[in-house]
């Protein structure tokens, strides 16, 4: 999907103010990784490394794993590309609603695909491909590691592939990292995207066996990450815990953002573990929300109506400083 995502502030005339509809970090990216950027600037002039496997050896000394568990790509969205691709022909299973990516993956490389709801997911598969996001986009829904790891057994047949890009904005559940040692079933993806506010670098990896990996960089393009998402993601696996936002911080803001919400006529907040949510538009449609918003208050929000398996008027926002929070519920006050 080339249009349609969220932050798609590049469609409008007029500057956006305050920016509802990217799930990123809210804070902004930490001076200290910007100036490290800044610093590398001179490295454009260079090819960088063609699978930038520096970061590989970063990646396995801060999780304790081997170099030749990881896979990094211009951000997550090319790694769904690349699994993709090695199963061209097959089938896949994706539990939504949830990101378009994996589907659109799949419809290229010509993997029959079925689409089932969370409440399905006790089924078996039988799909060569499993796609679970946890937690997931834009529900918020949130599955533990001992849930997956029933997943993943009962259909040893089948690759999971979990995307873990929300995994540090919950309190609710954490990474099955730990079961990649254990299941050759199971990858992970993962971004730096989110968490560190960097969309405009594209930095995202993958985990799993030896044996996986090594199968997918048999398709993997060369330099698909540069220089400066190289030097970012150095900078920050040498500096995780420093850089790294307290969610118990965001949690409170977050609950405060959405009761706030829920006082104003004709809109509901959907249940959410993480820090964007679901907001069903009860009058009017989701669209004429999202116009209104940018055209008469330069407020950007997700319109959520083209998530499959998402039926009604939404919106999905993702909280922000309190400023421009305060700016969107008077805003809202004003559309009812």
């Amino acid at each position: 999907m080339i249009k349609g995502h969220g932050d798609d502030a590049y469609q409008y005339p007029k500057k956006v103010l305050h920016n509802f509809s990217s799930n990123v970090y809210n804070k902004g990216c930490a001076i200290g990784l910007l100036e490290e950027i800044k610093s590398k600037v001179f490295t454009v002039e260079s090819y960088p490394s063609p699978i930038a496997n520096e970061l590989n050896a970063a990646a396995a000394l801060y999780f304790g794993l081997s170099k030749d568990q990881f896979l990094f790509g211009n951000g997550a969205t090319e790694l769904f590309y690349l699994i993709a691709q090695l199963y061209a022909g097959g089938s896949a299973t994706i539990v939504g609603p949830t990101f378009s990516e994996y589907e659109d993956a799949c419809t290229m490389f010509q993997i029959k695909t079925q689409m089932v709801s969370w409440e399905q997911l006790p089924d078996c598969y039988t799909s060569d491909l499993v796609f679970i996001c946890n937690p997931n986009n834009p529900t918020g829904t949130v599955l533990q590691p001992e849930q997956i790891e029933i997943l993943i057994r009962n259909a040893p047949q089948s690759l999971f592939v979990i995307d873990e890009a929300y995994v540090e904005f919950t309190t609710a559940t954490c990474s099955s990292l730990p079961l990649v040692e254990q299941y050759s079933n199971l990858v992970l993806v993962k971004s730096l995207t989110k968490t560190f506010t960097i969309p405009g670098i594209r930095l995202g990896y993958m985990v799993g066996k030896p044996e996986i990996i090594q199968r997918l960089l048999a398709y993997k393009l060369p330099w698909t990450v540069n220089a400066l998402a190289i030097a970012a993601g150095l900078y920050i696996f040498k500096n995780y815990h420093k850089l790294l936002f307290s969610v118990v911080d965001l949690t409170i803001e977050t609950q405060k953002f959405q009761a706030q919400i829920n006082t104003i006529s004709n809109l509901k907040v959907e249940d959410s573990a993480t820090s964007y949510f679901l907001v069903e538009v009860l009058k009017g449609s989701a669209a004429d929300l999202k116009r209104y918003l940018m055209m008469e208050h330069q407020i950007l929000v997700r319109d959520a109506t083209n998530f499959n398996l998402l039926e009604g008027e939404y919106i999905r926002l993702a909280v922000q400083k309190s400023s421009s929070n305060e700016a969107l519920i008077k805003a809202l006050e004003k559309w009812n």
